[in-house]
């Protein structure tokens, strides 16, 4: 047998960025995984990927041609109690002195609150893991490494018999809620601790070890940890990519027996029973796993739950739910959304419009667990924001509105009342406070204008109801004054910020207020009967492109400014500038890396380039952009205007830089079809832009143009389109 990492697809650079991996190595393994997954039934996690590239699998010989050390494997007693056995986890099967060897292929909640017709309380949908277990179902596959012999065989099909605590090849049973510091549940996480700790063996015998001690000089358990998982996403990422692969989190499956899945009965009788409310317009949660198992046990085919056949039809289950989302398949006055990924397979809510705000600006294949959420909101008949506020008298109230959501990014305005001011307290309401992590929460606090001292711009808060606090207030404040908040939804900072009115408004009966403000909570609050008039720094701007394309934010312009002229590095004439990376840093935190909520950051400082809000340069050696914010002094101006930024030079409306050709899809002549090139650079730009959801394939007929520097052929892809690309 060979050694680990002797294919030559393995490299350095999968250990790192997607974008690092040189463009002919991306193609060859996007290849190599799709001929993984068909020998593999069709699925493949992106754990398992890694162990495909890493141990070398080969799909013609359906097996590892190298046979990894049995005593770093997991052992997992058939019928008794279950360790963490991660996605991608090598694993030792034993029932008393009999053993199977196998690959852990899956890994989902299980929890047992739910019906056979796959009804499920909504308390359940994203719900958090207990304290100390969490029931999971686990789908191990013992065909990995090579035929069965005739006695495995027979072991085999006692432990699948009933009885035999391994029904339909599925391990389920409570599981350590966290090991290692890592949640049970994060698969990618849990699979590079148990590579960087008992299972260390392993990678020992391949080229990891040696490629970190040559780049750091010294290794730790931390280092493989964080390479591990690193190579986790950029694959997923990669197999996002492949032309016959589709994705769901980080499962590829084969695009042509998903498609052949959509195209059947059980499929039609998934989306009948999904899109479907519960009595008298009420939310309605739907898992998928009991569903299917009542589905197709019915049929002649049961054996399809089996293994990893059972996963696959999950994952075709989900994929047909979010085509029929997406290509707006669901009834026009019903709301269809992904509320939670993991918990039996997925759980999908279903609801009659109206829904909730916080609903209405929420991509609804973001999982935002609005089931569990619900289940911990106030008494019924009370919304989440209005019942934070219920104990306050109704004229001093605040005011929350969700104005952007994501599956990685939410931005509220929250008018504050006199009460938040006198008490320190910033409401945010409950459902917003139950997508974010628990524990302690930093407030980054601005105040356009002012400089404000470090126990003020930054400040330690807890929840308090629907509300967090304690938080202490600039001098000067009226009630009503508006303040943006965003927060990226796995970080623990919010950041907030007042916008400076230009010019000042003038009150009848009260005075000038500086900044922005809500009529209503100023009127209460003041006892004026006439409403001053508010102001609307959104009118006139175009609507925002659709979410698909990871589009500009206009909601948090003035963030990104407060931002930049605190964090950023000082230049000619007081102007401040940050790379798109950095200023993603500035705004979430340095942990937070998410390649969708970084582009959201970048599209939108795009967005002011054009405006002339900021100016956008290049970086040297091909790295991220640089915006600038410009103080409007003469001196900037001047400064501004000797760096090649003037007026003339960037006329409004048109392409920053011109130098530039955006990315974009175009037609293709009547019969003729996009190369094979074209398909796979379209799905990487998709993926770059939306993460590995994307949908990447071409519409018919169309080709795809990579973006480029004039002249230069296509290059690296510094994506620097604001809106979705014009079809010609």
């Amino acid at each position: 047998m060979g050694r680990p990492g002797g294919d030559s697809l393995l490299c350095p650079e999968i250990f790192g960025e997607f974008e690092d991996v040189p463009t002919r190595w991306r193609t060859a393994v996007a290849d190599r995984l799709e001929e993984v997954a068909a020998a593999r039934g069709g699925l493949l996690h992106a754990c398992g990927a890694f162990n495909a590239l890493y141990f070398d699998y080969s799909p013609r010989l359906r097996r590892y041609t190298v046979e990894p050390d049995p005593d770093a494997f997991v052992t997992a007693p058939v019928g008794g109690p279950l360790p963490v056995l991660p996605a991608g986890a090598f694993v030792r099967l034993t029932r008393g002195t009999r053993e199977l060897w196998g690959e852990v292929a899956a890994v989902m909640g299980a929890q047992e609150d739910v019906d056979q017709d796959g009804w499920a309380a909504g308390a359940l949908s994203g719900a958090p893991a207990a304290d100390r277990l969490d029931r999971q179902r686990i789908i191990v596959d013992t065909d990995v490494f090579g035929p069965l012999s005739t006695g495995e065989l027979v072991e085999r099909g006692r432990w699948l018999r009933p009885g035999g605590g391994w029904q339909d090849g599925h391990l389920v049973g409570p599981v350590p809620s966290v090991v290692r510091d890592v949640s049970a549940r994060d698969q990618a996480g849990s699979f590079a601790a148990h590579l960087a700790g008992p299972a260390r063996p392993l990678l020992d015998s391949g080229p990891l070890p040696g490629w970190l001690l040559e780049e750091n000089g010294e290794i730790t358990e931390s280092d493989i940890a964080h390479a591990v998982r690193a190579a986790v996403s950029c694959l997923g990422q990669i197999m996002a990519s492949a032309p016959g692969l589709r994705v769901w989190g980080l499962y590829g499956r084969s695009g042509a027996e998903s498609s052949a899945f959509a195209d059947s009965a059980p499929a039609g009788e998934v989306l009948s029973a999904v899109r479907r409310p519960a009595p008298g317009g009420r939310a309605r949660y739907t898992a998928l796993w009991p569903l299917l198992d009542t589905l197709i046990r019915s049929t002649d085919r049961p054996d399809r739950l089996s293994g990893v056949s059972g996963v696959a039809l999950v994952v075709d289950a989900n994929l047909a739910l979010a085509d029929a989302v997406t290509h707006r398949g669901s009834p026009p006055d019903l709301d269809v959304r992904l509320d939670d990924r993991w918990q039996q397979g997925g759980i999908w809510r279903a609801q009659p419009l109206p829904v909730h705000s916080l609903l209405a600006g929420l991509d609804p294949l973001s999982p935002a667990g609005v089931g569990y959420a619900e289940s911990q909101a106030p008494p019924e008949g009370l919304s989440p924001v209005a019942a934070g506020a219920a104990s306050l008298s109704a004229d001093d109230a605040s005011h929350v509105s969700v104005v952007h959501m994501d599956d990685e990014l939410m931005v509220l305005t929250v008018a504050l009342s006199r009460s938040d001011l006198e008490t320190g307290r910033l409401e945010l309401g409950r459902s917003v406070l139950a997508l974010l992590p628990q524990g302690e929460l930093i407030l980054h606090l601005h105040h356009d204008g002012v400089a404000l001292p470090g126990g003020l711009a930054e400040q330690r808060v807890r929840r308090a109801g629907s509300a967090v606090r304690p938080v202490a207030w600039p001098r000067g404040l009226p009630p009503g004054t508006r303040l943006t908040v965003a927060a990226a939804r796995a970080g623990r900072r919010l950041t907030a910020t007042t916008v400076r009115l230009s010019p000042p408004a003038e009150i009848q009966g009260f005075g000038t207020v500086l900044w922005e403000y809500d009529a209503s909570v100023l009127l209460r609050a003041a006892g004026l009967t006439v409403p001053p008039p508010a102001p609307d720094r959104e009118a006139g701007r175009p609507p925002s492109p659709r979410p698909s394309w990871r589009p500009a934010v206009a909601a948090l312009e003035h963030l990104i400014i407060e931002a930049l002229k605190r964090d950023g590095e000082a230049g000619p004439a007081d102007s401040r500038r940050l790379d798109g990376v950095r200023l993603t840093a500035a705004l979430f935190g340095s942990d937070i890396r998410s390649p969708a909520l970084l582009w959201t950051v970048i599209h939108t400082c795009e967005d002011m380039a054009l405006l002339d809000l900021l100016t956008q340069q290049s970086a040297p050696q091909d790295g991220p952009d640089v915006f600038t914010w410009w103080p409007a002094t003469p001196e900037a101006l001047r400064a501004r205007s000797a760096s090649g930024w003037d007026d003339t030079d960037h006329p409004p409306g048109q392409p920053l830089s011109r130098r530039w050709i955006r990315p974009q899809r175009r037609r293709l002549p009547d019969g003729q079809q996009p190369s094979q090139e074209s398909r796979r650079d379209y799905a990487r730009w998709r993926m770059e832009i939306e993460g590995i959801g994307a949908d990447t394939e071409l519409p018919p007929g169309m080709t795809f143009v990579h973006g480029h520097l004039k002249g230069s052929g296509p290059g690296r892809p510094w994506h620097r389109h604001v809106a979705q690309p014009e079809e010609r």
